[in-house]
């Protein structure tokens, strides 16, 4: 009842307050919007939303799926809000499998470097950023394990790589080691992730990932890249909508562009994040 938050608010500061939008506007109506106070002492507004198709306010504040998983709440509450507001944190991910999806991530990171110190995490079990890193790998997904559960966090930092302005956390060095790391131990990674010195993370996801569902929570922007065709809409749209219900938002592309489309003496990795792809992100004006 909104007599009880409000005898509640009056000698409490909450951290969070979860309410529905029906209920904050009858709040509203009685103290008024001018009780700056009382609003204050509610702490950060979650709103709850009955509808998926509901889940942005024009003011920015975060709205979550009224109906969604509450371990989706939890992450949000654990997570969301511990970066500066400045702090961007994207995922790309293809439910149809794009060929080009890392390559499209990896061009994002590339154009947010030139303004914004970013971070990319490749959760692909073959990733195509290994073989663009001239120098062997110092270490990889699974070595950040071992020294998360280990107590040797100060030395994850030395792991880290480095590719054209870009830094490149630890990869999978084998295509069976991102499918062993289990929900926990993501939970652990997007913690000591979370709590490094990054303006904007950039996740490129990929399905056989027990993660996924934290790395979604944890991202302000899933770019969906999708192919073109209704052979694949189903797909794309019953993924946007599992996003979406995670308190995620999405931003859809159909990148018509495929590997196939090129030339056999054009396709090297350089050329094509710098031609043609290159562009293509560049115009979507991400940051």
């Amino acid at each position: 009842k909104v007599d009880e938050l409000i005898s509640a608010n009056q000698n409490k500061q909450f951290a969070y307050t979860v309410i529905s939008e029906e209920f904050y506007d009858e709040l509203t109506d009685a103290i008024g919007t001018n009780n700056e106070l009382m609003l204050k002492s509610m702490g950060k507004i979650i709103y709850l939303s009955a509808s998926i198709d509901n889940l942005i306010r024009q003011d920015n504040s975060q709205v979550i799926y009224k109906y969604g998983p509450m371990d989706g709440l939890y992450r949000i509450l654990t997570h969301r809000n511990t970066k500066a507001s400045t702090s961007r944190k994207y995922a790309v991910y293809s439910p149809t499998h794009h060929e080009l999806t890392e390559m499209y991530g990896l061009s994002m990171c590339q154009m947010l470097s030139e303004n914004k110190k970013v971070l990319l995490i490749d959760t692909m079990h073959c990733p195509i950023v290994r073989r663009l890193i001239r120098n062997e790998p110092r270490g990889g997904i699974i070595d950040v394990i071992y020294k998360l559960e280990n107590e040797k966090r100060e030395e994850i930092t030395d792991l880290i790589e480095e590719y054209d302005r870009v830094d490149v956390f630890p990869l999978s060095l084998n295509p069976t080691d991102m499918a062993s790391v289990t929900r926990d131990e993501w939970g652990k990674l997007i913690d000591y992730i979370d709590a490094l010195d990054y303006e904007t993370y950039v996740f490129i996801v990929d399905d056989i990932n027990q993660g996924f569902r934290e790395i979604i929570e944890y991202v302000d922007n899933c770019v969906l890249i999708n192919k073109k065709g209704d052979y694949y809409k189903n797909t794309q749209e019953h993924m946007k909508d599992f996003i979406r219900k995670a308190g995620t938002d999405t931003t859809p592309v159909e990148l018509l562009m495929t590997a196939n489309n090129l030339n056999e003496g054009c396709y090297q990795l350089e050329e094509l994040l710098s031609g043609n792809l290159g562009r293509y992100v560049r115009a979507q004006k991400y940051g």
